[in-house]
Order: structure tokens, then C-alpha cells, then sequence
């Protein structure tokens, strides 16, 4: 395995640094790491530029000294105010379109570093790191990581990890209590999160709904999370002729960010595919099942929860596909209903813990 290429390192630690990482949920929480370093670890003052969905991830954690929305119709006085801000240096994860554009406009920012995917990037990066990110042979969070090696760091990485306050889980339980008034809180319950968007292949929705169906058969109770129309309509089919005396509780649409990783903060366990929502349990210390496809750029390897507890199901087939599923001509088509409901439920007896609730 090589070594990620860096071209040059900083002989003086800045005291001031913009992180920049403006995707989706998942990709975000695996920078939390990042973060963590910077901030507790190599004593520098951090500010984070991200999409204004997680900001909520921020909340409560005492080594972000501050975090800016980004969006991108304000993107021109977004810089203007960033340029007076006076930064020491500016890191940015990924070189997402976002940053593509933003990092010729810092340039007055003296230390800037990023990973180096074009050759255009050596005229904005005085930093730059070479790493290929698309080989996938290692965590998206420590590819993240192996950028702080500008700064001579090789410490142990932490965990993702969200903070709430006492009052702010004080609230949520009141709230999750007018929510789900019949949510039985001495039994525990485990997390059900069935939808995605399209960025990677899922468990088929028949092996969600017959491990639920197991779950329940098996005295466990279950609240099912999504968001969207889509995940609203999903957890409605999911809960379709089940008997009236399931313990199961459809929470879908109903929860903000920041209440849905409360709620798998105090989770027995939590189920989902590789989604954002897998991230968020992870960072709020709950153990997961998850499924994740064997496609190089999707795979478990890659995009997996950073060293979370529980288990990754991937199908048992070997796959050459690096970039996306090719379907019916694939001889291995419709490999994640591979993955059994059987091995499942076997993954969730083993992974389950006490009921938070009854701490």
C-alpha cells in the first residue's frame, strides 16, 4: 500500500485555520476527526465552512471555535467576509465543486491544503496531497486524516463524536415522549432506517421489511427513521399488515437532524444502509448493522462508519466493477439480496445493547 505523497510540509503549526467541507451528511460526519485533531490535539483555533444541513453535527463541541454556512448563491459574499477573517491557513477534504471554486478565491489565506486531483490544483494549493481517493483502499475519514501530515501529525484517530448537553437530552425526551406516546422506554427499542438516496446500492426493501418482521416476531421493539417523501411513503409500506400489537413506531419525517441522533443516541441498536443517518448513530456512540454494495467506490472499505461498533454486511461475491453497478449483465445482478435476513438477525442479536433508556 503506498504512502500518501506530500509535496511539502509547514514548519510553523498555524494558529488559525478554515476546514472546508460543503457535502452530504455522511461525508461530513467522517471529517468530525478532522476537526477533533486540529482542534484538541495540535491546539490550532477551528472554523468550519459546510452546508447549512450540518451545522446541527457542530453543535456542543468545544474545538470548533466557530461554523459558517456555505450556499452557494451567496458564494461572492460568503469569500468577501472569509477574506477578512485574517485565517492562517485553509484546509480543504475534498475537492467538490464547492471547493473547486472557493479555493482560487482564498488565495490570500497564506497556508492552503487540500488533495491533489488536477494539475490545476498546484496553481491554488500551496500545500498540495496527493492521495487517489478513488482506489478506496482505506476510510474516507482517514484519507481526511492523512491530510494532517502536512502539519507532522500521526496520532491515533479519534472516533466521530457528537455532544449534546443535559438539558438539550432532557428536551428530547420530553418531546420524544408527546412523539411517540406509546413508545415503551423500560423495553429499549432499536433503529430502523430503510431509505438512501441513489449514491449507493441498498438491502432490498423485501429484506428490510422481513427483518422488521423478525424483529418484532421476536419481542424487540422498533422505530423506523427517514426523511423525505420518499422515506415517509417507505416507512408507511413498511409498516403495512403488520398486527396492531407490533411494537413498532414510525417516526419518518418527524425528527430534525439533530433529534434523530438523540433518538439513536438512545437507540438499542440501529439498521440502515450507507447513508447519511448510519454516520449520525455512529457519532452518537450507538452500535449498528449496516449493508454497504462490494463496488469499489462504494464499498465498506471506503465509506463504512469510522471504527464503529457493530457490524458491516456486504454481499459474498467478488466484484470488478470500480465505479457503478452494471445491472442485468453482471453475473452477480441483485448482489445485496445476498445478503440474507437470516444473517441479519443473527448480526443484531450478537451487536444489541442495553436499553440507554434504563441507565
Amino acid at each position: 500500500m503506498k504512502r500518501t505523497l506530500i509535496f511539502r510540509k509547514l514548519k510553523k503549526r498555524p494558529k488559525k485555520i478554515l476546514v472546508c467541507r460543503t457535502d452530504r451528511i455522511g461525508d461530513f460526519v467522517l471529517s468530525l476527526p478532522v476537526f477533533e485533531v486540529l482542534g484538541n490535539q495540535l491546539g490550532m483555533e477551528v472554523h468550519v465552512l459546510c452546508r447549512g444541513i450540518n451545522l446541527p453535527l457542530l453543535q456542543n463541541l468545544p474545538h470548533i471555535a466557530s461554523s459558517i454556512a456555505y450556499h452557494e448563491t451567496l458564494e461572492a459574499r460568503l469569500v468577501a467576509e472569509l477574506n477578512t477573517q485574517k485565517f492562517d491557513a485553509l484546509l480543504v477534504l475534498v475537492n467538490d465543486e464547492a471547493g473547486m471554486r472557493l479555493v482560487p478565491q482564498l488565495n490570500n489565506i497564506p497556508v492552503r491544503i487540500g488533495p491533489l486531483s488536477k494539475p490545476s490544483r498546484l496553481f491554488h494549493l500551496t500545500h498540495p496531497v496527493l492521495q487517489k481517493r478513488s482506489r478506496s483502499i482505506k476510510s474516507e475519514a482517514q484519507y481526511n486524516l492523512d491530510l494532517l501530515q502536512v502539519f507532522n501529525w500521526q496520532g491515533e484517530p479519534p472516533r466521530p463524536k457528537l455532544e449534546f448537553s443535559q438539558t438539550e437530552e432532557t428536551r428530547f425526551l420530553a418531546d420524544l415522549a408527546k412523539l411517540a406516546p406509546k413508545l415503551d422506554r423500560g423495553m429499549g427499542f432499536i433503529a430502523l432506517h430503510a431509505g438512501m438516496h441513489d449514491s449507493a446500492l441498498n438491502w432490498p426493501f423485501d429484506h428490510y421489511r422481513g427483518l422488521l418482521s423478525e424483529l418484532l416476531a421476536a419481542g424487540y421493539q422498533v422505530v423506523l427513521t427517514g426523511n423525505g417523501k420518499g422515506e415517509i411513503e417507505l416507512g408507511r409500506q413498511m409498516s403495512l399488515g403488520l398486527p396492531q400489537e407490533a411494537k413498532l413506531i414510525d417516526l419518518s419525517g418527524q425528527l430534525e437532524l439533530r433529534q434523530l441522533a438523540l433518538l439513536f443516541r438512545y437507540a438499542r441498536l440501529y439498521i440502515g444502509g450507507s447513508t447519511g443517518p448510519t454516520h449520525v448513530a455512529n457519532a452518537a456512540l450507538c452500535p449498528i448493522i449496516s449493508f454497504y454494495p462490494p463496488i469499489r467506490v462504494q464499498s465498506a472499505t471506503r465509506w463504512a462508519p469510522f471504527l464503529a461498533d457493530g457490524e458491516v454486511l456486504s454481499p459474498p461475491v467478488e466484484c470488478k466493477q470500480a465505479y457503478k453497478c452494471i445491472g442485468e449483465v453482471c453475473p452477480d445482478k441483485d448482489c445485496m439480496g445476498k445478503i440474507s435476513v437470516e444473517a441479519a438477525f443473527k448480526a443484531v442479536k450478537r451487536q444489541i445493547r442495553p436499553n440507554p433508556l434504563a441507565l
